[in-house]
């Protein structure tokens, strides 16, 4: 168990990869919600998997997407396990994540701790987010050969496929919406692989903003996992970009594990 603080930055990588997917980074328009995520993951090994669940908070405006962590408890257990889950595996008050999906950044801070930490353009958290990249130049493009900017890195690759295909049309979480299967598929010349699978259902009457995402994956750097984030609201909204920076007077972290790194003792 004094690993599974690990889970929250797995839950918050895979939401920002999903989030990411689907939206180009140079739509303007911003958004708020909250919800509640719910991640499977076999971080401590194949035999020990670990479902963790919580609430979260969401922003997003043009390139730039916020996810407040707020909770974190373990479903079935008991009120005061769950209570100590949630003060261990979290520092107090949660953690933010903000992924530049322009950029290709993300920093994570802790208002208790105040310090942060700012990942190097074009590196990712411990879950990788690849996808996100070739869908941005795919949706994002504004001609016909920047749409096509995501194949400069094929050729790094033995293997690459996706798929997409409607799953349907019905009401999710309050709001008419549109499914989308979709399958990706990975194997670079080295052998590493990726693969991840899931379903987006968007919102018809929000532009199309996913209200309800499902998603599995597994990799070299990412364990068997799968993630269930449900938005519970979400609305249009003008957004400041004080929401998006760190807070003034925050100390730059060594690691990202220093942000949001707690261990439950042996119990």
């Amino acid at each position: 168990m004094r690993y599974a603080y690990a889970a929250a930055g797995v839950a918050a990588a895979i939401a920002l990869g999903a989030f990411a997917y689907v939206r180009a980074a140079d739509e303007p328009a911003g958004y708020t919600g909250k919800g509640q995520l719910v991640v499977q993951t076999s971080i401590l090994g194949p035999e020990n998997k670990i479902t963790v669940g919580g609430d979260i908070a969401l922003e997003e405006r043009g390139s730039q997407l916020r996810i407040d962590v707020l909770s974190l408890a373990i479903p079935g257990t008991s009120a005061t396990i769950s209570t100590l889950i949630s003060t261990q595996l979290l520092p107090p008050g949660g953690f933010t994540v903000v992924y530049d999906r322009k950029a290709g950044t993300y920093t994570v801070w802790s208002n208790a701790k105040k310090i942060y930490y700012t990942s190097t353009a074009g590196a990712t958290p411990s879950a990788p987010l690849p996808v996100s990249g070739a869908a941005v130049a795919v949706v994002g493009g504004n001609d016909l050969f920047s749409a096509f900017s995501f194949a400069r890195s094929l050729k790094d690759d033995a293997a690459f496929t996706v798929s997409l295909g409607l799953a349907g049309h019905q009401t999710v979480n309050g709001h008419p919406a549109t499914g989308l299967n979709f399958a990706y598929a990975r194997t670079t010349k080295t052998g590493d692989a990726l693969e991840m699978h899931g379903t987006f259902q968007f919102a018809d009457d929000l532009d199309g903003v996913p209200v309800e995402i499902t998603v599995a994956g597994k990799s070299k750097a990412l364990p068997d996992s799968a993630l269930r984030l449900d938005f519970s609201s979400l609305v249009k909204a003008t957004l400041p970009d004080s929401d998006f920076e760190v807070p003034p007077g925050y100390t730059r972290a060594g690691g990202l594990g220093d942000v949001i790194g707690r261990g439950l003792p042996n119990f």
